[in-house]
C-alpha cells in the first residue's frame, strides 16, 4: 500500500480570522468618519456650489443674496456643519443653528432652500451615494488588505 499525507498549516488563517472582528470594527468606524466628513463638507459647499444642492433654491423676494446662509463672517449656516459618531454604526451630521430647519424645509412664508445632500424623501443624492459607497469600500478594503499580510 502507498499513501500521501498532507498537513495543512492553518495558523496564519486562524490568526487572520481571530483578528477579523476587530478589523471590521475599525473599518466600520473609519467608514463612518469618512462619510460624516463628506456629508458635512458637501453640505457646507452646497451654499456656494449649486450643483451640490438636492434641489434648486427659490430666489429671495428682494433678489439679493442669502446673508444669513452665506455671507455672515463668523456664524453663517454654511460654516456650522460638523459630525460625530454615535454608537458603533451611526454618524450624525449636524448644525447648531436653530434656523437651519427653516431653510432646509421652508415655512409658510419662506420656500425651502435645502442644503443637506438628501432629497425630500430622505434618499441621498447620487453624488453623496457614490461617496458613501467609495468610503465603505476604501475602509473595508484597507482593513482586509492588512489582514492578508
Amino acid at each position: 500500500m502507498i499513501s500521501v499525507t498532507i498537513n495543512l498549516d492553518t495558523s496564519r488563517f486562524d490568526r487572520m480570522m481571530s483578528d477579523f472582528p476587530a478589523a471590521m470594527a475599525r473599518a466600520r468606524r473609519q467608514a463612518l468618519k469618512w462619510i460624516g466628513e463628506h456629508v458635512a463638507s458637501d453640505t457646507s459647499r452646497a451654499f456656494k456650489n449649486t450643483s451640490l444642492r438636492p434641489a434648486p433654491w427659490a430666489p429671495r423676494k428682494s433678489g439679493g443674496k442669502h446673508p444669513l446662509l452665506i455671507k455672515h463672517p463668523t456664524s453663517g449656516l454654511w460654516r456650522s456643519f460638523g459630525y460625530h459618531l454615535k454608537g458603533t454604526d451611526t454618524v450624525v451630521v449636524f448644525t447648531d443653528k436653530e434656523y437651519a430647519e427653516y431653510h432646509q424645509f421652508g415655512t409658510k412664508k419662506m420656500p425651502a432652500r435645502p442644503f443637506f445632500p438628501f432629497d425630500g424623501s430622505g434618499r441621498p443624492t447620487p453624488r453623496i451615494t457614490r461617496k458613501i459607497k467609495a468610503d465603505i469600500d476604501a475602509a473595508y478594503g484597507a482593513e482586509l488588505r492588512k489582514l492578508g499580510r
